[in-house]
């Protein structure tokens, strides 16, 4: 009984299609590789748009049965879900990288200097960089992971930031790497994968009637946990938030131009009431 996976392209997707792979045994599949709209946007070089982008493309093609599951990022799946779709999200082995990595050019490191050049793509990145690491010279950096570790080591920048978990993946992306671990609250979802799949769908009841499905149900709670604040909140990907909980825990940061506030909390109505009262949707859209 074959399969048809639904990805992007990158070497990165390739390989979260590959875990999925092996973390659910799959024997046949066949991979249908969709270019999608925030792949569109990230060639142009823009940066600026809802990380749904790279998702609802894909959600299109599982909607209209051309595919049977999708593998994401779970950090690209947005809080509203997409109705008719269900998913599940996942790690191998039940391990979970969520930190960030601040990667030194060779010529540099392993201590970063404020007038380092810093580069990043995401707003949330930028303003940790600013608030915790005191950050003087940022840089806007797009592209998938092989590109923007291309930049570093071609010197446009002194160092830059991506996720671990990505790395994790592409080991070898970081062979005779300077790098440090950024100790910053990450975003919903990092570390994680997501596999999508439309109601009914008979592969759909075989993931859920897997071990792994047991062994992730945790991880489930905690994310779908921290996406109904950022729904309630009314975030997107470009939001300006850190975000992550572990048994039955909330916290997070949000960031404006000039400050930022810290949350923690157990109950999603609570926490709301509280960012409210601090002045955390202000913060959100300082950047409106």
């Amino acid at each position: 009984m074959t399969i048809k996976i639904a990805s992007r392209s990158s070497n990165l997707a390739i390989a979260q299609v590959e875990e999925f792979i092996k973390t659910f045994s799959i024997k046949e599949f066949e991979l249908i590789n969709i270019r999608t709209q925030g792949d569109i946007m990230s060639a142009k070089g823009e940066i600026l748009f809802d990380k749904a982008h790279f998702v609802s493309d894909i959600e299109d093609s599982l909607l209209n049965g051309s595919v049977d599951v999708a593998i994401h990022s779970a950090k690209d799946m947005p809080a509203k879900k997409t109705i008719g779709l269900k998913h599940l999200y996942f790690t191998k082995e039940n391990k979970r990288f969520v930190s960030d990595l601040l990667i030194f050019n060779n010529d540099q490191g392993p201590f970063f200097k404020s007038n380092m050049k810093l580069g990043t793509s995401s707003l949330r990145r930028r303003l940790q960089a600013k608030f915790h690491l005191n950050a003087k010279n940022i840089s806007s950096l797009n592209g998938n992971i092989d590109t923007r570790i291309k930049k570093l080591d071609d010197g446009e920048y002194d160092c830059i930031i991506l996720a671990e978990a990505g790395l994790k993946r592409l080991e070898h992306l970081l062979e005779g790497k300077n790098f440090a671990r950024l100790n910053h609250i990450s975003c919903s979802g990092q570390g994680a994968l997501a596999v999508q799949w439309k109601e009914n769908n008979k592969f759909g009841d075989l993931i859920m009637s897997s071990d792994i499905a047991s062994l992730s149900a945790e991880l489930n709670t905690n994310i779908e946990m921290e996406k109904s604040l950022l729904k309630k909140l009314k975030t997107n990907c470009n939001s300006a938030i850190s975000i992550e909980s572990a048994r039955g825990q909330i916290k997070g940061e949000i960031y404006g131009i000039d400050k930022f506030i810290t949350f923690k909390g157990s109950k999603i109505e609570t926490l709301y009431k509280e960012i409210i009262d601090m002045g955390g949707l202000e913060l959100l859209n300082d950047h409106n």
